[in-house]
């Protein structure tokens, strides 16, 4: 069977639990056609049958997808994409039966939105070549890499492993459906939306050029001892010398494939000298206080942690109306236990413990003012009060303890 029978031949079964954002309540494209209207009302069997016939009729169309904007950690905002269901369905078939013929050349230092694989890995990849001495860091940054992949070269990427022109059509059509913004359609040349289902396979697939170029010359090797680390668009060079050489030859990769590196953020370092922040954390290189040898540690970034009780704070503005026990449980606890389980390896107790103590000084404010008191509250609701009784999640208590084979899963150099 080829690629595409197979994607158009999924069994509704199938279908519905591919991951086009039914488990997350996904937002309705410009159709403005929701999951839940597609359960009540049409029924699901239904609408994957018409989307069958669609697509083995060849009459299938996507539709433009709907720009929104989301806010950036570091300020700004972050464009995304949002296709319609039949749209992320389908790409999400599509995507169930191609990922495996690209997976099966991408490197082993590319970790982002791939099967088994997770930012916690490349956190512990960096952590271990600095520990190997690769102190200089070529902390990268590429400038607007979703929106400046060029649609002909990516196409040509898809066709080195897809010989089936019916699904290299369907990823054309995708890429060319266009961009609604301000009741406007804009065709665009480049660019594979952020939040389409196929776009992160797409833009790992695109880079994955700068992979196959590293490791063609060998720049892993002990000769030249310079290895990247990369999270989709995000990656770091970490080597023992001539940083700025592999930033160069990284750069002309880059400028081969029609993209660019952003110069204000891209910046080299020395990171016993200037800590370094990758995938949310800020990395650094200091001597131990135990053994006085130089070692890596890693913990959440100044953005990350602003980001996070900024989040807090709004929740406690917005709440002060709500039964403490269910913006606690709802709203409150979800956070806290989603931003710790990321943050929760590392050496991250003291901002853990930071948080904790922003968290419960947030709420006894809140409490206070609603119940229009004038002392501070600390006696009424200490800690133990909101932990014991209202069960707040505690990220002290998240925080991976132990050796550092343990903390980090992975063994370090002596």
């Amino acid at each position: 069977m080829t690629a595409a029978g197979s994607a158009m031949s999924l069994p509704p079964a199938m279908a519905t639990r591919v991951p086009c954002g039914r488990a997350n309540g996904g937002a309705p494209g410009i159709d403005r056609l929701t999951f839940k209207v597609i359960e009540a009302e049409i029924g699901v069997d239904r609408f994957l049958a018409e989307l069958r016939r669609k697509l083995v009729a060849k009459r299938y169309k996507p539709l433009p997808v709907k720009r929104v904007y989301i806010p950036k950690a570091g300020g700004g905002e972050r464009p995304l994409g949002i296709p319609v269901i039949e749209d992320r369905v389908a790409q999400a078939a599509v995507k169930i039966v191609i990922e495996p013929l690209f997976e099966a050349s991408f490197k082993d230092f590319s970790y982002g939105f791939r099967p088994k694989r997770s930012a916690h890995q490349a956190l512990r990849e960096v952590y271990k070549w600095l520990n190997f001495k690769c102190h200089w860091v070529v902390d990268a940054d590429l400038k607007s890499y979703f929106d400046t992949i060029p649609h002909d070269k990516l196409l040509l990427s898809v066709r080195s492993r897809v010989i089936d022109r019916s699904v290299v059509k369907l990823i054309e059509l995708w890429l060319k459906a266009g961009v609604m913004e301000d009741m406007a359609v804009r065709r665009e040349l480049t660019g594979t939306p952020q939040g389409g289902v196929i776009s992160p396979l797409l833009a790992n697939l695109y880079l994955h050029w700068l992979d196959q170029y590293w490791e063609t010359k060998g720049f892993g090797g002990r000769q030249h001892d310079a290895h990247i680390v990369r999270y989709a668009d995000d990656f770091v060079i970490l080597c023992g010398r001539n940083p700025e050489l592999y930033l160069e030859r990284a750069k002309s990769v880059l400028d081969r494939l029609g993209l660019a590196l952003n110069a204000e953020k891209t910046k080299v370092v020395n990171a016993t000298e200037e800590p370094f922040d990758f995938l949310g954390h800020r990395f650094v290189v200091q001597p131990s206080k135990r053994s006085g040898a130089l070692r890596a540690y890693y913990y959440p970034a100044p953005k990350a942690m602003a980001s996070v009780k900024g989040k807090i704070r709004d929740i406690a503005r917005t709440g002060q109306h709500q039964d403490l026990p269910d913006l606690i449980r709802r709203r409150l606890n979800p956070l806290l236990r989603g931003w710790g389980t990321y943050f929760k390896t590392g050496n991250s107790r003291k901002h853990f413990q930071s948080i904790d103590n922003y968290a419960v000084w947030v709420l006894c404010i809140m409490l206070r003012k609603k119940h229009k008191k004038r002392s501070k509250g600390w006696r009424d609701h200490p800690p133990s009060w909101f932990y014991e009784y209202h069960q707040l999640v505690q990220l002290n208590r998240m925080v991976v303890l132990g050796n550092v084979s343990r903390r980090y899963a992975r063994s370090v150099p002596p």
